[in-house]
């Protein structure tokens, strides 16, 4: 007698989505990095920002389809939240591994990058903080690659999370058709 597999779990769903939707942060990520110094790259960054939304609400509509629409709205919610949770830990560890060892100057490039934007610019407040961040350059005091990989990381979850509740209800409006079979 052949045994049914077992439905995956919501949990489980939002986990293995979440590899592939930490792939894609990560990717996009390092478009808008590199974007800063390549400004060709600002395009394509933005292309694949504004994908998050139509990646998300892939993933939690295969979800309510697969449940033949009887997903609850509370359900789809959970899947997107642990979907970036676990998206955020995939980009995490990317991140910190390429801030602290692989380029380990990006954030000083990225400070240097801004004095030279903002101290270019007229306007007063530009002019502050110009300045302010050169202080910084100029006591040493940059943020620690982890400090900056934990924000980025809560970043992630909590607008992923807010995103997970919008996507979850648009999941949920277009009917699932009955499977003839």
């Amino acid at each position: 007698m052949r045994q049914e597999p077992k439905p995956k779990t919501i949990y489980a769903r939002g986990a293995d989505d979440g590899l592939w939707m930490g792939l894609y942060i990560t990717f996009a990520m390092a478009l808008v990095c590199g974007s800063l110094f390549t400004s060709w790259l600002q395009i394509p960054a933005m292309a694949v920002a504004l994908g998050v939304p139509f990646l998300t609400y892939f993933f939690l509509r295969r979800t309510h389809v697969a449940a033949h629409g009887m997903t609850v709205f509370s359900a789809l919610w959970m899947q997107g939240i642990v979907m970036f949770a676990c998206a955020s830990l995939i980009f995490g560890a990317v991140a910190f591994v390429y801030l602290r060892y692989v380029n380990p100057g990006f954030i000083q490039g990225v400070f240097t990058y801004l004095i030279d934007f903002y101290g270019g610019m007229e306007e007063e407040g530009a002019q502050a903080l110009a300045e302010e961040l050169r202080m910084v350059a100029d006591s040493n005091a940059y943020p620690r690659p982890a400090v900056l990989v934990l924000g980025e990381m809560w970043t992630v979850m909590f607008s992923g999370s807010l995103l997970s509740m919008v996507v979850g209800a648009l999941a949920r409006i277009k009917r699932v058709p009955i499977s003839q079979g």
